[in-house]
């Protein structure tokens, strides 16, 4: 039992979200009905001929570049359309995807952006249309052009007619997008003609099964006729996700073929039921360790062989005969994966559960005691690391993975609220359109409760522009850094975050370059850390955020090993290319082969087999001895939703972070803050995981977690006692308030997260937010505006004055918790979403009392 443990909320009461007024958003301006009818009535008038005629569908079809029945619909429009996928439902459209496009700095005659803006943006609708609905349309335009007003609930119609930018069907520019056509280019390159590529093919995900298996047919005939292959096929059809995929191999001249002809209507690209054109999602786990060694210390303690297994481990094979796993580890070889993968290969899956089960070997070491680990292979290991199957396709083979694991009537682990994925796509880097894996994993989160914790993913080398070597070694750490940042602006893009770590409702975990024990050997020449002694400085290999809607990623940060790196002449620049297989630093983790050997592991892998590590403890702690669900059996949602609230409260900025501030502050210029703590977000997004306060309240301070489940407007109330001592006193002070929740996601929607949860500090709607949190607090950090982007909500805040305000006895402090509709209409009233909130108050200096005692024996009182 922990000397102050957290406390938990009474439960909260419930309530209505307060109602602001609505907040009118300046909208861009389209050029007029009649200019707008000389854009597009020959589109209309060639589908009035059509449905005119004895035939529709065959009139419409004919015309392989125009709109038809069940051929993908695009609408772009100058901005956004409120409640468009509403109407488009209710006229027949099915709507598959809305998606924010780069704006317009040079847009056609006649429209204008919004005032105050200098570009126009652009919403793109994806559609499937049918005959009835393009009667429906066709007569809401006529009427439009006719100048007549909307007909009740049709509005957004004529919002649509009046910004509508194209009207075109999804075409082979839509399938095979720039990025994924530079993937295959490149995965092309000197591969001869007769030679095999592996390509995915992505149908439009509707929810009828018959369309889909037609669409799925079409393209296995195309493909057989190019002389290709069909690997794999995936057909998921849940509430709330589907996804209908291909893995085909190809002859390398078809798909060159393909990307020298896309428009072909009878080529691969012009298929119609193909929403996307992939290359094939490869996920891997590249080993970043050194040379094995021998360990014969003793070890600290065994597992319980009956303890329940809690987490999940998707990866390669471990060895789970090793000493430091042995009795912790059950492997579950769902796809006949591990004959494949050979023994003395398996480092990736066996550092992993070795830092999960035990930590570093030398600096903790000690086993988990209330859980084991269940691993099922999801790669193969090999010499280069270990890789998906080549003949299958990973969303599917996670997908059934998961639902074996818990989503039957008979699961292989019942008990497991976490899942440790320390893989990522390759080539896979976020650039603002969600992975297939990534939507995967929220749907999970938000279904079952799972947590997943993913690695950021680690980048490559970096280019230094316009130095030396020389320059390079003779500079000092603070010089370094700053020529390392400027790198990495200038070349943000190829260091995004890799699939799946974009995903809304997963933990991201980014890796810092820290060790948790003493470098072994001397510094080699030529070799360099990148930091000094005693700092935290994300590895210059840990991928970098934002993610979706610009929200917070990664969501924290863990030692991920002491990355050294060489800079080795490149030209006229310099590349810093990381040290591999170094002895000197990393963290120490169980390896291949034998029972007794180890190595050293560094990036975001091993940080993220950390953090598992530290979910894990904080669960057993919540419910353990003194723990504030002492002797409860808390469910998946529960534990998952506790725990990664607690892991993201406990994240702090680093001093490296603040300084990262304060110079983006300067360079980006006046009223510039928002960018400028966007900037250190991208790097170290909540900050640098204190694990310790995820099982304990602070010294000077005292932590208290509740759990809720709310509905679209609804309310809930939580009231926080204020220790008695602290009123009126002058004290520095601190204050943590963070949500989690799983929110449900919708990819027909532009704004994808559906739920969106807040906190304010008052009792009724009507009663005025200050802002002050009771103790007079105001923000510090993370700015209001970013927390509010994903399914966290993490507010800290410090004293505003020195002086607290006086509080009448037994006074407390509400904390209201609301959820909205984040997405315009796409939450259901009645979903309920639970959600777990933690909260921190601490005094910042040495006091003669205790706040943990005081609000302890008040909470004992109101829980009695």
């Amino acid at each position: 039992m922990v000397e102050r443990p957290i406390l938990r909320f009474p439960d909260p009461v419930t309530a209505d979200r307060r109602k602001g007024k609505p907040v009118s958003m300046p909208k861009p301006s389209g050029p007029g009905r009649l200019r707008q009818g000389e854009r597009f009535q020959a589109t209309f008038d060639r589908l009035g001929a059509a449905l005119s005629s004895n035939d529709p569908s065959i009139a419409l079809r004919n015309d392989p570049a125009g709109i038809a029945p069940e051929r993908a619909l695009v609408f772009v429009t100058a901005g956004s359309i409120s409640k468009f996928s509403k109407v488009a439902r209710e006229a027949g459209l099915e709507v598959f995807s809305e998606e924010e496009l780069e704006p317009f700095e040079e847009y056609p005659e006649g429209f204008l952006p919004a005032q105050g803006s200098e570009t126009l943006p652009r919403t793109l609708y994806a559609t499937i249309p049918t005959i009835a609905s393009f009667r429906q349309m066709l007569s809401l335009w006529r009427a439009h052009q006719r100048g007549e007003t909307a007909p009740n609930g049709a509005a957004p119609w004529w919002e649509v007619f009046d910004l509508l930018l194209e009207l075109r069907p999804w075409g082979p520019e839509d399938r095979l997008g720039e990025d994924a056509r530079t993937i295959i280019e490149d995965r092309l390159a000197f591969t001869p003609d007769d030679d095999q590529i592996s390509i995915e093919f992505e149908i439009w995900p509707t929810e009828s099964a018959a369309k889909r298996k037609k669409w799925r047919e079409e393209v296995e005939l195309r493909v057989a006729s190019r002389a290709g292959t069909i690997l794999d096929r995936s057909s998921i059809s849940e509430t709330g996700f589907v996804y209908e995929a291909l893995l085909v191999e190809l002859p390398c001249m078809a798909v060159r073929e393909m990307l020298a002809n896309p428009n072909d209507i009878n080529g691969l690209a012009s298929i119609e039921g193909i929403q996307f054109i992939l290359p094939q999602t490869i996920g891997q786990a590249l080993p970043n360790g050194s040379d094995k060694a021998e360990d014969d210390n003793a070890l600290q303690g065994t597992f319980d062989e009956n303890a329940p297994i809690r987490v999940a481990l998707l990866d390669g094979t471990p060895v789970a005969a090793h000493r430091a796993l042995d009795g912790g580890v059950v492997i579950e070889d769902l796809h006949d994966l591990v004959p494949l993968s050979p023994v003395s290969q398996r480092y990736h899956a066996t550092a992993m559960a070795s830092l999960i089960l035990r930590g570093d070997l030398q600096a903790d070491g000690a086993p988990l005691t209330d859980t084991r680990l269940i691993s099922v292979p999801v790669l193969i290991d090999q010499e280069s690391g270990a890789e998906t199957a080549g003949n299958r396709l990973f969303v599917d083979i996670v997908h059934t993975t998961l639902m074996q694991l818990i989503g039957t009537d008979e699961p292989v682990a019942p008990d497991i609220f976490v899942v440790n994925f320390s893989i990522g796509v390759r080539d896979g880097h976020f650039a603002g359109r969600i992975s297939a894996l990534a939507r995967l994993m929220d749907w999970w989160a938000a279904t079952e409760g799972l947590l997943f914790v993913v690695s950021a993913g680690n980048v490559g080398s970096l280019v230094l522009s316009r130095t030396t070597t020389t320059a390079f070694e003779n500079a000092d750490v603070t010089s370094r850094r700053m020529n390392i940042r400027g790198a990495m602006r200038n070349t943000i893009f190829n260091r995004t975050l890799l699939a799946p770590s974009e995903a809304m409702n997963v933990l991201t975990v980014g890796a810092l370059s820290l060790d948790l024990t003493h470098h072994a050997s001397p510094q080699q020449a030529g070799i360099f850390k990148l930091e000094d002694d005693g700092e935290f400085v994300p590895q210059v290999t840990s991928a970098v955020g934002l993610g979706l809607k610009r929200s917070i990623k990664p969501d924290l940060l863990e030692a991920g090993g002491c990355l050294e790196v060489r800079a080795r002449p490149y030209g006229h620049d310099v590349k810093l290319c990381s040290v591999d297989r170094s002895s000197r630093t990393g963290l120490v983790t169980a390896s291949p082969p034998g029972q007794n050997a180890i190595q050293k592991s560094r990036g975001t892998s091993p940080a993220a087999a950390l953090v598992t590590r530290s979910l894990l403890r904080a669960a057993e702690s919540l419910t353990g001895e003194g723990g504030p669900y002492e002797g409860r059996e808390l469910t998946r949602f529960q534990n998952a939703l506790l725990t990664r609230a607690l892991a993201v409260n406990a994240a702090r900025w680093p001093q490296d972070a603040i300084d990262l501030y304060e110079e983006e502050r300067a360079r980006l210029g006046k009223n510039q803050h928002l960018r400028a703590k966007e900037e250190v977000c991208r790097y170290f997004g909540h900050g640098y995981l204190n694990n310790l306060l995820m099982c304990e309240s602070p010294e000077g301070g005292v932590t208290l977690v509740g759990l809720g489940k709310i509905r679209k407007d609804g309310a809930q109330i939580f009231r926080m006692p204020v220790p008695p001592s602290l009123s009126g006193e002058r004290l520095p002070r601190s204050m943590r308030v963070t949500l989690a929740w799983f929110s449900p996601v919708d990819t027909s929607r532009a704004q994808y997260r559906l739920a969106a949860l807040k906190a304010a500090t008052i009792n009724e709607p009507n009663d005025e937010d200050d802002g002050n949190w009771g103790f007079d607090m105001k923000s510090d950090g993370l700015d209001e505006n970013i927390i509010k982007r994903g399914s966290v909500w993490s507010k800290r805040l410090k004293n505003r004055v020195q002086t607290i305000p006086e509080f009448d006895e037994g006074a407390n402090i509400p904390i209201r918790v609301e959820c909205r509709d984040a997405s315009g209409g796409g939450l259901s009233p009645d979903d309920d979403i639970s959600y777990a909130i933690v909260v921190t108050l601490q005094v910042e200096t040495e006091v003669q009392f205790d706040i943990h005692q005081e609000v302890e024996q008040e909470l004992r009182v109101r829980l009695s």
